[in-house]
This record gives C-alpha cells, sequence and structure tokens, in this order.
C-alpha cells in the first residue's frame, strides 16, 4: 500500500475522543504538546460588561475548551464557536425578569435552534452543536433565572425549564441521538438536562477539583473530567456509532486510565493512549461527554472563577 494521502490522515484524527485529542497511539507516547499552556484557567470577561454578554462569554469559553486541549487548534471550530455567542446572549436576555415557563420555554428552543442552523452553516468543525446548545444553553438561562446564586440552584431552574414541553422542537426520531435514546432506553442529554445534570454535578465537576486540588495542571484536571464523564455516561453518540458493546468498551477503558491514576500519570497516560486508539479504530466520538463537560465548565468557570 502506499503512503497516506494527507487528508486521509486528517480524516482518521477527526475520529479521536473529542474529534480533536490526537495522541500519538503507534507510538505508545503522548505528546508534550498536550500541555501547552491555557491562556485562563477561567476566561476573564469584564464586569462592566451586561450580564447576558457576561453569560455568554462563559458559555462559549465552555464550549471550545476541547479546542482548548488539542495540539493545534482548528480555526474552522474556533469560528464556529463564536458564532454560537449571539444565541447564548440572547438565551440569557430572554430569561431576564421572566418565570420559568412554557412561553420561555419555547422561545429558548427557537433560539438554540437558530443557533444551531448558523454554527452548522460554519462547517463540520462547530465544536458541541446541538449537545452544547441544549446544556449549556438551559444553564445559561438558569443561571439568570436564580440571579447566578450557585451551581445548584442553577442546574434546578434548568431542569425546570427542561421538563416543559416545546411544541416547536423536532420529534426525537429526527436526530441521532434521539433516535439512540429511544432505542436503547437511556437518558441522553434530554434527560440529564431533566433530571438537573447529575453528571454534570456529581461526575465532572468533582473530578475536575479534586484533580486541581492535588495540583494538577488545568489540561490534566479537564481531561480527568472527561474521563469521569466518559465511564459513567450513557453517551448516545457512542451508542449510534459503536452500540451497546462500543459504549461499554469506552467506559471500561475510561475507567482504566482513572484507576491508573488519571491523566497527569504515565500508567493514566498509557491507558488512555489504549483508549483513545481504540476509539479512533472503531470510529467512535463521545458527543454526549463532550457537551457535558462543556455545561460543567461553563459552571466552574461561573462560580469557582468570582
Amino acid at each position: 500500500m502506499g503512503t497516506p494521502t494527507s487528508s486521509a490522515r486528517s480524516a482518521v484524527r477527526g475520529r479521536s475522543i473529542m474529534k480533536r485529542l490526537r495522541p500519538d497511539a503507534a507510538r505508545g507516547t503522548v505528546p508534550t504538546s498536550y500541555e501547552r499552556p491555557v491562556l485562563h484557567t477561567v476566561p476573564h470577561s469584564s464586569p462592566d460588561r451586561p450580564l447576558p454578554l457576561r453569560l455568554a462569554d462563559l458559555a462559549v469559553a465552555a464550549c471550545t475548551a476541547q479546542t482548548v486541549l488539542a495540539p493545534k487548534p482548528d480555526p474552522l471550530a474556533l469560528h464556529a464557536a463564536e458564532l454560537l455567542h449571539a444565541p447564548f446572549a440572547s438565551m440569557a436576555e430572554a430569561a431576564m425578569g421572566r418565570p420559568l415557563d412554557r412561553r420561555l420555554r419555547e422561545q429558548l428552543g427557537r433560539l438554540g435552534r437558530a443557533g444551531e442552523q448558523r454554527a452548522l452553516e460554519a462547517g463540520t468543525g462547530a465544536p458541541g452543536k446541538r449537545g452544547a446548545l441544549w446544556s449549556v444553553g438551559l444553564l445559561v438561562a438558569g443561571a439568570v433565572a436564580t440571579n447566578c446564586r450557585s451551581d445548584v440552584e442553577t442546574c434546578e431552574a434548568a431542569a425546570t425549564l427542561a421538563r416543559l414541553p416545546d411544541g416547536g422542537a423536532p420529534a426525537a426520531s429526527r436526530s441521532p441521538g434521539g433516535r439512540a435514546r429511544q432505542y436503547y432506553g437511556v437518558p441522553g442529554a434530554v434527560g440529564q438536562a431533566r433530571s438537573g445534570f447529575p453528571n454534570v454535578l456529581g461526575v465532572a465537576l468533582p473530578a475536575l477539583r479534586q484533580s486541581r486540588a492535588a495540583g494538577a495542571s488545568e489540561v490534566t484536571a479537564r481531561m480527568d473530567a472527561l474521563l469521569a464523564l466518559l465511564s459513567t455516561l450513557d453517551d448516545t453518540t457512542l451508542l449510534q456509532r459503536g452500540g451497546s458493546q462500543g459504549l461499554l468498551s469506552v467506559q471500561m477503558d475510561a475507567r482504566d486510565v482513572l484507576s491508573s491514576g488519571g491523566f497527569g500519570t504515565a500508567r493514566g497516560r498509557k491507558a488512555f493512549v489504549r483508549l483513545d486508539a481504540r476509539m479512533t479504530r472503531n470510529g467512535l466520538t463521545a458527543g454526549g461527554s463532550a457537551a457535558l463537560l462543556s455545561a460543567a465548565l461553563f459552571l466552574d468557570f461561573l462560580f469557582e472563577g468570582r
């Protein structure tokens, strides 16, 4: 066989855990570029900016966190993420001074679908399009409704909205995630939101903060939070692409990374290489886990960054 073309190599890279993470699995090493500096642990947003814009700043930063983890950020992905700023700001503005009722829920749905369309039109590099807009968008509205009092109250308000009907929402059978929810009987992103984001509050945020408290770099802390999600979540993207066996294999591999000490240890990184190699080989991605990582980072930026 001939040498793979650059386009073929790019296609393989695009199938890793967060669509951009790419350890050199064939050589069994993790590039040092994983540890390139993160400029801001918590993104800066001027307190002089109106609240909707500040929340949108943090929401976009959370949605692009997976790009920050990549060795070579994708300009297309960054540009597409910037397009989410306007819909997030519009969602925050719509929730100001409003009761958590069906009218607000349906308005948020319209704004989210319009934002998703803009991101889709920007190209396939748009990160966390549907999942992040659903999860983080509800949290943005929940933060406004509770005057940004706490992460728990924000999630409770978001859950109240998520449980309300949205007459304009497409049928679940029209999306891959919705079909996976129906076929496998799992809650997916919708169930997470309606339940108050239990895997965000009870899994991702504790993993993120425990890793930081142990002295890990911000990149490692975020990777440990992602691995905690991968090890526990019935990720509908994984189910849609790999079925029950694909989901179970990723969950077991993620648990192996964590039991080996996490992403910040030599043993943990070797286990991570095996996890990522298996996902790349089988064409698996974990969009649900990536979306919930964005949700966790949004809450972390908002409340821990004060």
